[in-house]
């Protein structure tokens, strides 16, 4: 469980972090996969709103596929989640801040809900795309 600032921090991939290990060739999916990971048990363990800031604005920093694909999101696998108003990104991002300005604690069980839907649809599409490579 995360009480302070710091260990919230401590559970968020930092930009900087991504890159570093984007740069030493790891695989992109695992990097998004704990990008993710952090982001759902940071927000599911804030117990002030105004922690929620940094945990949004990790959520909508560019991740490994982004530094992958730069410019040129039509061609990158992950491109139907960023660009779809109706995905479940999108839809997690809407939560975050609806969350972020009503503090209702249904907010925030939806958006760990769909954090881990997400997950879980990385996991598959992972996997999806493991097996097209052999």
């Amino acid at each position: 469980m995360c009480n302070d600032a710091g260990a919230m921090k401590q559970q968020l991939l930092s930009f900087q972090e991504i890159v570093a290990r984007y740069r030493r060739g790891e695989n992109l999916f695992d990097i998004t996969i704990e990008k993710w990971t952090g982001i759902k048990d940071s927000f599911r363990s804030l117990e002030q709103l105004a922690e929620v800031g940094p945990i949004i604005k990790s959520a909508r920093s560019g991740g490994a596929f982004c530094l992958e694909y730069l410019d040129n999101c039509l061609i990158c696998p992950l491109e139907r989640w960023c660009k779809d108003p109706q995905s479940t990104y999108q839809t997690i991002i809407k939560l975050m801040y609806l969350y972020a300005s009503s503090g209702h604690k249904d907010l925030k069980q939806r958006t760990v809900k769909h954090v881990e839907m997400f997950l879980e649809e990385l996991e598959e599409y992972k996997e999806e795309f493991r097996s097209r490579l052999h």
